[in-house]
């Protein structure tokens, strides 16, 4: 039949948070988030450069610098096919929000061990520490834009495309683990998308079919039926962000946005 379930959501502060949120509340009034810190540009871009090298670290600042480009070109539609799924990127007014430098620090670590959740819901934060999944007895569950094994990382929808895979362009539910979206998969959904799409857009649709797919995770944990599986048709691939030459080479060749 069921129990009262304690949910807790381990999130950064963007517009897919808080449609996941929102979502959640309805369900789970008692919904306790926190929200982590982002990290240190300056930081990130030092790792990347140890793990792949400046010259691909050069191409995916230039990148980056670009998305604004399609960013204006791309608001209206983003913002449509979010109303028209009645999904709110709002931050629910009076939702007492804990914040942490970051979810592995031990601070948020000691908060977790004290709440006792019986579920934590992962959304955009950094990898989690193995000491966050051992912090108390919940199962960690995380929404990725992507098909799981074959697109982990980031940007699984884009790369997808890029790889003429249109058969596996989703969005995973799956359990946490402590490797990089590795975790036993929950639910799997293939999302469509046509012309009017782009790299921005994509991962909208990717986060819309996942937030229900996260619903049917949660309900699942309460009747006591979750259950996952592991994909052995799909090679194992993470994924990174694509550099400026990367993403005009397949506009102009492959005609991938």
């Amino acid at each position: 039949k069921g129990f009262s379930m304690k949910v807790v959501v381990l999130a950064t502060d963007s517009s897919s948070t808080w449609m996941m949120v929102n979502t959640l509340l309805k369900n789970y009034p008692d919904l306790h988030v926190v929200i982590e810190h982002p990290v240190s540009r300056i930081k990130l871009l030092k790792h990347r450069i140890r793990k792949v090298g400046l010259w691909v670290v050069i191409g995916q600042i230039l990148f980056m610098l670009y998305l604004p480009v399609i960013r204006q070109l791309t608001q209206a539609r983003i913002l449509a096919l979010i109303e028209n799924t009645g999904l709110s990127t709002k931050r629910p007014s009076g939702l007492v929000v804990q914040q942490f430098d970051s979810v592995n620090s031990h601070k948020c670590i000691a908060w977790l061990a004290s709440e006792k959740p019986d579920v934590v819901v992962l959304n955009g934060t950094r990898i989690v520490s193995p000491e966050v999944l051992r912090s108390c007895n919940a199962v960690f569950l995380n929404t990725h834009c992507g098909i799981t094994p074959a697109y982990r990382g980031v940007h699984g929808g884009y790369w997808a495309l890029y790889k003429g895979d249109k058969k596996n362009l989703g969005v995973t539910v799956h359990h946490v683990d402590e490797g990089v979206d590795t975790g036993g998969i929950i639910y799997q959904e293939v999302v469509i998308v046509d012309e009017q799409d782009n790299f921005l857009t994509y991962p909208v649709k990717q986060y819309i079919a996942g937030i229900m797919l996260m619903v049917r995770a949660l309900s699942d944990v309460k009747s006591g039926r979750l259950s996952d599986f592991r994909r052995e048709d799909l090679p194992s691939a993470v994924w990174m962000h694509p550099t400026i030459w990367q993403y005009l080479a397949a506009l102009w060749k492959k005609g991938v946005r």
